[in-house]
């Protein structure tokens, strides 16, 4: 290190300074330091111009993308489709027909179902025949009228034939 010293110290003294030499590099400083302001601004405006342009050129493809929707609408068949499509116009003579497709069902599904739910805990063919055939043949509602009632207030009787108790726990009928 010292050997390094002792070599920037004979290079330093082997220097050797004109009036000249200390001018110009006095003035090459004097230039960078007047000089930069005015280079720091040059570059912050030309990126500006460089995002305005980009800017313009963002708004120019949205007006000519609106001048194009504007053409589409002055056609007549654009229109008449769309007319179709989002109030629901017909044409006369025509029949509309919706389709409501709210409910998006899953192509295959992880879940397994439970046995609970997939399980008919009553026989509804027996209710339903049991339904058809006491229907005609209850007369417990005249029954009631004749002795006076009033048919607005007469209460139904207590009992359905066609609702039966099911009892989880007993065996499931056989089919």
């Amino acid at each position: 290190m010292k050997r390094w010293v002792e070599d920037l110290g004979a290079w330093a003294s082997s220097l050797r300074f004109s009036g000249f030499t200390v001018l110009v590099v006095v003035l090459v400083a004097a230039g960078a330091v007047i000089v930069s302001p005015s280079l720091s601004t040059y570059v912050q405006q030309r990126r500006e111009i460089s995002e305005l342009r980009e800017s313009v050129r963002l708004h120019q493809e949205a007006v000519n993308e609106i001048d194009a929707e504007r053409a589409k609408w002055k056609d007549p068949v654009y229109v008449r489709s769309q007319a179709r499509d989002r109030l629901f116009y017909v044409m006369p003579g025509e029949t509309q027909l919706g389709v409501i497709d709210d409910i998006v069902l899953p192509v295959e599904s992880d879940e397994e179902t439970s046995p609970e739910l997939s399980r008919i805990r009553s026989d509804w063919v027996r209710g339903i025949a049991a339904s058809f055939l006491t229907a005609g043949t209850t007369d417990a509602p005249l029954e009631e009228l004749e002795g006076g009632a009033d048919p607005e207030t007469a209460e139904p009787a207590d009992t359905d034939p066609a609702v039966t108790e099911i009892d989880p726990t007993a065996e499931e009928p056989q089919q």
